[in-house]
């Protein structure tokens, strides 16, 4: 009788106390400007950029990041929204001597990325990529 009445008040304070705590598994906010977040949305763009190499001649770079949230499953996602800007440099170019500066007239794009992260693995993937022109 006691166990049945212990799962019982276990079953009714399990929302109560899940609503004041993230749960496993669900993303939560966390701050743009935090070391690993700038980490996981440099990667994205470079992957990105790689990935476009045939549609775009030049470089995406990082406007700003307007959210960003991380989850934790078997690795941690990075879940980044992003306002990226189209840079002068060219994909080709190998020189590394400058910093690609962003077009005055830039085509600009709203970006949605999410990057798996398993670092015992040693492993990063960008899982997600979905970009679109402001509109």
């Amino acid at each position: 009788m006691f166990v049945c009445f212990v799962i019982f008040v276990c079953a009714l304070s399990g929302p109560l106390v899940t609503a004041h705590h993230v749960m496993t598994g669900q993303p939560h906010e966390v701050p743009v400007n935090r070391t690993d977040v700038l980490t996981a949305a440099r990667f994205a763009v470079v992957e990105f950029n790689r990935a476009n190499a045939a549609e775009e001649q030049f470089n995406y770079a990082i406007v700003n990041i307007t959210s960003a949230k991380i989850q934790v499953v078997a690795g941690i996602n990075y879940i980044l929204d992003m306002h990226l800007g189209r840079t002068l440099c060219k994909r080709n170019d190998t020189a590394d001597r400058t910093p690609c500066v962003i077009h005055s007239d830039s085509k600009e794009l709203l970006c949605h990325f999410i990057v798996t992260d398993i670092p015992w693995e040693y492993s990063r993937v960008l899982t997600r990529k979905k970009c679109h022109s402001p509109t």
